[in-house]
């Protein structure tokens, strides 16, 4: 290591150090109301308390307790906190600690730069919380691209004992603040576990707007974090909430989050309650009318996931029939695939290349050349199962045409034609 950073390692002993300063922890009892603050403290994070010893200590203990004490740190000759100028001097210091610890990751020695910013880190709590944050925010965004996980736990721990102290709602604020950095160190819980926290203290005080924003971002949170079953959960509060105000627009969205995350946790059985729910809205709209067939695909695939075969092949036929009637060629296609792949494993072939020669009719009247392309492969497959060659040969040369004009698939196209050519001219 450089000469010039030796003497940033971390500087108090471990072997010295045996108290921890967290913040004991306390839940106050008492009404729903706002007139009693909202005690937010909660136990350290179970996998930050399996950090060794060794660890935690030094870094959760108060840095004026040292001995020695850090060489950033005033030594006055009576007991007395740090003076306004000392503690400016301190900050200038630390910036120049951050920059130093900023190149060494920079040129790669993360080991290095992690002992200094825990050292930093570690002594901006002299300055206040809103400075420790800013530098625990700041150095998570370095440590989250690494494999620095006993950083991120040991910085959570201490957000932990921050928050331990803080109430609603002349916290609101600054635990806003904390949530976004829990986010940072991937502690997503605790993160999650304020937002709610924050969701409850707004609808106690009849802030509707607030609640459903806070539900917003906790549902956006969870969901990004693949907790889809609470994000859905949260959705449907947001829906129920919706209920009462009655917005349209807002039921809409809100049903459609709360399904496609249903959908993320194969609850699919649910995720068709909910898209039931904004078929009806839809269909009471005229406006809304191009949204019923994809809306109706999605639903068909669903039963399909439940094995439903009979119910999804319905939703098929309808989804393809009012993508049809608004001249959705891509959902029309795709609902035509998912019901001919139905029919194929029943092995109900002639139906299949029913489906097909009215997807080439469709295809046709909206100059999809693509489209027609595969309808005639898919027709040529069907017309092989079903032992019709010509048929099947007329097909695959009507897709030769069209592949050469795209400039796609020729290849393919012409070696079915001379499979099936040579198996002619041997019989």
């Amino acid at each position: 290591m450089p000469r010039q950073f030796l003497k940033h390692r971390f500087w108090f002993s471990e072997g010295r150090l045996q108290r921890s300063l967290q913040a004991p922890l306390q839940h106050l009892a008492g009404p729903l109301v706002l007139a009693i603050a909202l005690t937010l403290g909660t136990a350290p994070r179970a996998v930050a308390q399996a950090l060794p010893p060794a660890v935690r200590f030094p870094f959760l203990a108060d840095p004026l307790q040292d001995d020695p004490l850090d060489p950033l740190l005033p030594r006055p000759i009576v007991s007395r906190p740090p003076s306004p100028l000392e503690l400016y001097a301190l900050e200038q210091s630390l910036d120049q600690l951050a920059l130093e610890a900023e190149a060494l990751a920079e040129a790669g020695e993360l080991e290095q730069a992690r002992d200094i910013w825990r050292r930093e880190i570690r002594l901006r709590r002299l300055l206040g919380v809103e400075r420790e944050l800013a530098a625990i925010d700041r150095v998570g965004q370095w440590l989250r691209d690494s494999t620095a996980t006993q950083d991120l736990q040991l910085y959570a721990l201490r957000l932990d004992e921050i928050r331990a102290g803080l109430v609603l709602p002349e916290d609101q604020s600054r635990l806003e603040r904390m949530a976004e950095t829990y986010v940072v160190l991937g502690a997503i819980d605790a993160a999650a576990e304020i937002r709610r926290d924050l969701a409850d203290a707004a609808r106690l005080a009849d802030n509707t707007a607030e609640y459903r924003r806070q539900l917003e971002v906790l549902a956006a949170l969870r969901a990004d974090w693949f907790y889809f079953p609470a994000a859905a959960e949260t959705y449907g509060e947001l829906v129920a909430l919706n209920q009462v105000e009655a917005n349209p627009d807002d039921e809409r969205r809100y049903l459609t989050l709360e399904a496609e995350n249903l959908e993320q946790a194969q609850d699919f059985a649910g995720a068709i309650a909910r898209q039931q729910r904004l078929l009806t809205l839809y269909q009471s709209d005229e406006s809304l009318w191009p949204q019923i067939a994809p809306l109706q695909h999605r639903v068909a695939q669903n039963y399909l996931a439940l094995g439903d075969e009979t119910t999804a092949a319905r939703q098929f036929q309808v989804a393809y029939t009012n993508a049809i009637d608004q001249g959705q060629l891509e959902v029309a296609t795709n609902a035509i695939d998912d019901l001919a792949d139905i029919y194929k494993s029943l092995g109900r072939w002639a139906d299949v290349g029913y489906l097909y020669e009215q997807l080439l009719v469709v295809a046709q009247q909206s100059h999809s050349a693509f489209t027609m392309m595969m309808a005639y492969d898919q027709l040529g497959q069907v017309h092989e199962q079903l032992g019709a060659t010509p048929s099947a040969l007329a097909a695959y040369r009507e897709g030769l045409v069209l592949a050469r004009v795209l400039g796609t698939r020729q290849a393919y196209f012409e070696e079915q034609i001379e499979r099936l050519t040579g198996a002619a001219s041997q019989w």
